[in-house]
């Protein structure tokens, strides 16, 4: 007996069910895993960069890629197509979507200057004193990971932080998520805009909420053109590598500590408009070769 699209003929409650729950049941396993075995094994461990690294890589391999699996797998005949994974596409599209990546930064850097200066009103002040503590938390965390300076750190980085996640979070988020309100809505666009907010909001980091948004918005067009989710796994990965490189090369020996809004200055304006105009422009281009070039 095989348990290949035993869901497919289910009900769209019962698929949602399963869309949070098979993830949400990996990622308890997973951390009780990593507290069992080193326990019974007799492994000491501690709190040092290299084992949050392994720790976070192994939560988010099993949580967002076994997960995102195991649902397609679930509820799809064809559960590798279903995800995007066998599409074949132009090298240019791969080009082009890195060029865009890189125009909508200025974009991204502003939006991030601006929704890290958002004050509650006083009467919310408890709460915006929540929130900061669990941004700063994820920010320090993330800052903890990529503290320790060397080779083999930087690429352990890269494959915890920029690999795994871009993997992950795509096969979950766009293969999955968006590609079922798609399915269900018949709205490629209510699609991406839905499946990037819930992107943004899953984090739990309202001060970096708005950007984040955007990026899965470019994300998710990129997966509704290009037809192949390996697509917006090759521009989260850069946009993930550009910010762990950029840290490490240029930030981490004057202690810059708000990730979010590293290196960005006030004065963003022009360069977020020209910016937008030319990612507008790669966007256009991407459509247009998606459209009428073969792979």
């Amino acid at each position: 007996m095989t348990f290949r699209g035993i869901f497919s003929n289910s009900k769209t409650g019962t698929k949602v069910i399963l869309l949070l729950g098979i993830p949400f049941f990996f990622m308890l396993f997973s951390s009780v895993v990593l507290y069992v075995i080193p326990t019974i094994a007799g492994i000491q461990t501690d709190s040092s960069t290299s084992w949050l690294l392994v720790e976070q890589g192994v939560i988010s391999t099993i949580t967002f890629i076994v997960g995102a699996f195991c649902y397609a797998y679930l509820t799809q005949r064809a559960p590798l197509r279903y995800l995007g994974l066998v599409q074949e596409s132009s090298t240019w599209l791969y080009i082009i979507a890195a060029i865009a990546m890189f125009c909508l930064m200025p974009l991204v850097s502003a939006t991030a200057v601006w929704n890290d200066s958002i004050q509650l009103p006083a009467a919310l002040a408890e709460l915006e004193k929540l929130l900061r503590t669990m941004e700063d938390t994820a920010n320090d965390l993330t800052l903890q990971l990529m503290s320790e300076k060397g080779m083999g750190n930087l690429l352990l980085s890269l494959l915890i932080m920029a690999v795994v996640p871009a993997v992950g979070e795509e096969l979950l988020f766009r293969g999955c998520v968006q590609k079922g309100i798609e399915n269900k809505t018949g709205n490629a666009h209510i699609a991406v805009w839905s499946t990037a907010l819930l992107f943004s909001f899953i984090h739990f980091q309202f001060y970096g909420f708005i950007p984040r948004a955007l990026l899965g918005v470019a994300l998710g067009y990129f997966y509704t053109y290009g037809k192949s989710l390996w697509i917006p796994i090759w521009a989260h990965f850069l946009n993930n590598a550009v910010s762990i490189l950029t840290y490490k090369l240029f930030y981490q020996e004057v202690g810059e500590t708000n990730l979010s809004t590293m290196g960005a200055s006030q004065d963003l304006l022009i360069p977020a408009i020209a910016g937008t105009m030319l990612y507008l422009a790669a966007m256009l281009f991407f459509v247009l070769i998606a459209r009428y070039r073969k792979p």
